[in-house]
């Protein structure tokens, strides 16, 4: 098992600037499967609160390091997407320093402890709506730079239609394998997600998040305008856009998801895929949401999501195939 960096290793990683010292290191009551510790450190006469993330593998919590996909897990995307995507740009947390080497293993984010609180806590809407705006032009700005980005950093993923039809393979073996009454259902209703798959990769690409759910993005909403510091980047690739609307909007209501697309589509800037978007938006959108709702069967037979993504997403399907038309409406 490999052990959490020292307080000399994270000194060091700090570059010794103004003769930082480690004053209390704790572990982060929010992480969920990578190993995340918050750290006090004092420089000169300031103290500041910092989040360290370890990426290796045989630190994941509890069950992760069996039931996380293997070809997922590669810790210097997201490194990689801190250092070279996101802090020049000015997104996200701010990057104080990373380690990734090989040999002994180390995959490491310092990253500044945002004054926030996770979007789910947050039951203030127009914040919701700030978070979608933001969304629009995050995307917006990185849609004419891919190959920039792609350059960047090569490990990003590609969401393509060899990725969607591997996690809809995933998805149907665990719905061969499960009690669940329903599975057979959706299973069917799979036989014609090719349609589906055709339609996503029809949609614009950009620079995506990947999993944008609420429990991954930081608001400071005392702040004008909000504060939006979406964590978790470890999935970041080039895909539609409409993956991260998907993620976020997902447990809301039909009119309060509509309200956020408004959002999300105002703030796009470009007019003419504005109104593309929004002529079919509601089917486009249910179909990025069928395809994380398939990830999220398929994530594992042996695995169960944490709290915060803990729905029925099998019973979030089959909702979905009848409304594209993959499943009679009597199933």
């Amino acid at each position: 098992m490999i052990a959490s960096p020292s307080d000399r290793e994270l000194v060091e990683l700090l570059g010794n600037r103004h003769e930082a010292v480690i004053i209390s290191r704790r572990a982060y009551r929010y992480a969920t499967s990578a190993a995340l510790e918050e750290l006090h450190i004092r420089t000169g006469d300031r103290e500041t609160a910092l989040i360290l993330k370890d990426l290796s593998r045989e630190r994941l919590l509890g069950d992760a390091r069996v039931t996380k996909p293997v070809f997922l897990h590669e810790p210097e995307r997201e490194i990689e997407t801190y250092r070279r995507i996101l802090a020049p740009a000015g997104l996200g947390p701010k990057l104080i320093a990373a380690c990734s080497q090989t040999d002994p293993p180390r995959h490491w984010l310092l990253l500044e402890k945002v004054p926030g609180v996770e979007l789910w806590q947050v039951g203030e809407f127009s914040v919701w709506e700030a978070v979608a705006s933001w969304l629009g032009r995050f995307h917006a700005g990185f849609a004419s730079r891919l190959d920039e980005v792609s350059r960047a950093n090569p490990r990003l993923l590609h969401y393509s239609g060899d990725w969607f039809r591997r996690w809809c393979t995933r998805a149907r073996a665990a719905l061969a394998v499960s009690g669940d009454v329903r599975a057979p259902l959706l299973d069917a209703a799979l036989e014609r997600y090719d349609a589906v798959i055709a339609a996503v990769l029809a949609l614009p690409p950009t620079f995506v998040h990947g999993e944008l759910y609420p429990s991954n993005v930081l608001v400071v909403p005392a702040e004008r305008p909000v504060r939006v510091c979406p964590v978790d980047w470890e999935m970041a690739g080039i895909g539609p856009g409409l993956l991260d609307l998907a993620a976020l909007v997902g447990g809301w209501s039909d009119a309060e998801r509509d309200r956020l697309s408004a959002a999300y589509l105002e703030s796009l800037g470009d007019t003419n895929t504005a109104v593309t978007l929004s002529q079919a938006l509601s089917l486009d959108l249910a179909r990025c949401r069928l395809h994380l709702a398939l990830q999220w069967l398929g994530w594992s037979t042996d695995w169960q999501p944490p709290p915060q993504h803990a729905r029925d997403w099998l019973g979030e399907a089959l909702e979905l195939v009848r409304h594209l038309g993959l499943a009679e409406a009597s199933l």
